[in-house]
């Protein structure tokens, strides 16, 4: 009879811890899974007129980006540009595919400790023509987890990378993953348009030196050679030299310059399915630097040290000889 009995309880225990996992299956973690957003931000980017982005690294000076006329601009204080292209496009992709994956806090007490208040945290906000904001959210810090290989034990390049957000008007924090402080807390510069000289290397027919003096010349492919004044140049020097014309970036902008004088350099690149793309170098009085502007982006002028611009892009005739001269 003892025995019997004591079946019986286990029976009934087992059957009582079913019920209760089978319930908590049902009610407690679907109603816990329901507190996680699907999305973190959802909202129509044919409607958004307007980017506000606060980056910590500014120290509070938004970064505001704006359509005008149907295109984008970007501005911080007094300074407006032209964005980098596809940097909007890049800015809702990212926003729009951030996926919590866990509810890191729930209350404003862990906001420090994540780096989601308003001097430690970047904020980024959108609004419609009328005002109306359409998403505000603040991103945190980041978090690099050591994660467990398959084999066992952790090492290797087994990381996972996590960062903290929330939604400026709650108090929630969640875990997403991704490195998003590094796509939104950069400064204005990072974000504006750099490009200097855009061509295709097989295009270019014609390149114009003007120089100050008597120190000009014009090199110019005829048929499958180029040459100066007649003279056949270095092929193999004036192919690694044409290969920087394909892309180059200026980097440190010279807001606000007004030329004075005449350049002191210029460069003209003409061509096949081109349009000739014009450098100035000017240069300010009592200063070493050269201020650089290209005609693809006209109100944009650059800084470069001279030596730096000899190294890159002005070379002296004698460069597209050396090589031979040296055989």
């Amino acid at each position: 009879m003892s025995s019997r009995f004591n079946n019986k309880r286990l029976i009934y225990l087992l059957t009582g811890l079913i019920s209760i996992l089978v319930l908590t299956v049902l009610f407690k973690i679907p109603k816990e899974s329901a507190t996680l957003k699907s999305r973190i931000v959802e909202f129509d980017t044919a409607e958004v007129n307007k980017i506000m982005l606060y980056p910590k690294v500014s120290n509070g000076k938004v970064v505001e980006f704006f359509k005008n006329n149907g295109k984008w601009n970007v501005q911080q204080g007094d300074i407006f540009a032209m964005p980098n292209t596809g940097a909007v496009r890049n800015i809702f992709n990212e926003v729009l595919n951030i996926r919590p994956q866990s509810l890191a806090a729930v209350n404003k007490s862990k906001w420090q400790e994540f780096e989601l208040t308003d001097s430690l945290g970047t904020r980024i906000k959108f609004l419609n023509k009328k005002g109306k904001t359409l998403a505000d959210l603040m991103i945190g810090k980041i978090s690099y987890k050591p994660q467990e290989n398959p084999s066992g034990g952790y090492g290797g390049n087994n990381m996972q990378v996590s960062s903290f957000v929330r939604l400026y008007s709650e108090q929630k924090i969640y875990s997403v993953d991704g490195l998003l402080s590094f796509s939104f807390n950069v400064k204005f510069e990072d974000w504006r348009d750099k490009t200097f000289i855009k061509s295709e290397k097989n295009d270019i027919m014609n390149v114009r030196f003007i120089y100050p003096a008597d120190s000009s010349f014009i090199l110019n492919k005829k048929g499958n050679s180029w040459q100066i004044a007649n003279q056949v140049a270095d092929s193999v020097g004036v192919s690694n030299w044409l290969a920087s014309l394909v892309s180059m970036n200026g980097e440190t902008f010279r807001d606000k310059f007004k030329p004075v004088s005449s350049p002191v350099y210029q460069m003209i690149i003409e061509g096949n399915n081109l349009l000739n793309i014009s450098i100035k170098c000017f240069q300010e009085e009592g200063k070493g630097d050269l201020i650089l502007n290209s005609n693809l982006n006209p109100d944009v002028y650059f800084m470069m040290k001279k030596e730096e611009l000899f190294e890159k892009l002005l070379k002296p005739q004698k460069y597209f000889f050396k090589t031979i001269s040296k055989r």
